[in-house]
């Protein structure tokens, strides 16, 4: 029971470093004047969301798997950038994977049949491909900078703290 705990825990840290990053990179686009379609707008203010289910599914499923074989803190450095990394690749298929959903369960919700959603198919499969596409290209790079950056920080300073506490 504890090792579930500490796996959520983790979890909850991670998503809230992934949802911190996420936040600052709108923080920045406030501040710098940079231009994207509206559609990239839309998406970038939905993908703090994302991010920290993301982020709670990476902090709970692969830190322990992955932390566990690192020993030195700059190991632990690359190994939480790759997890980082993880997280990056992981909220452009959330993202679309909410779009497709989208109409079932907007169905199931309105308590409307659900051949009258399933008519809609394959217009949300597009769609989603496009939110990936828009996610992909206009959060995921800028975003990765500081989360990356944030996730390198968290390992090697894990690491570290481990090394000595022993």
């Amino acid at each position: 029971m504890r090792g579930w705990r500490q796996d959520v825990g983790t979890g909850f840290v991670a998503a809230s470093a992934a949802l911190i990053g996420s936040l600052f990179y709108l923080l920045v686009l406030e501040v710098i004047p940079v231009r994207f379609s509206a559609d990239a707008q839309y998406w970038a203010g939905y993908a703090p969301q994302f991010t920290f289910v993301a982020g709670l599914i990476v902090g709970s499923f692969l830190w322990r798997r992955v932390m566990s074989r690192v020993s030195t803190p700059e190991q632990g450095a690359i190994a939480c950038g790759a997890l980082a990394l993880c997280i990056l690749v992981l909220v452009p298929i959330l993202a679309a994977v909410y779009v497709l959903l989208f109409p079932i369960l907007l169905s199931v919700i309105t308590g409307q049949e659900l051949r009258y959603a399933l008519q809609l198919y394959p217009a949300p499969l597009w769609a989603a491909v496009g939110v990936a596409r828009t996610v992909a290209t206009a959060w995921s790079p800028l975003v990765g900078v500081s989360l990356v950056s944030i996730g390198a920080l968290a390992g090697w300073t894990y690491q570290r703290r481990c090394r000595f506490s022993r």
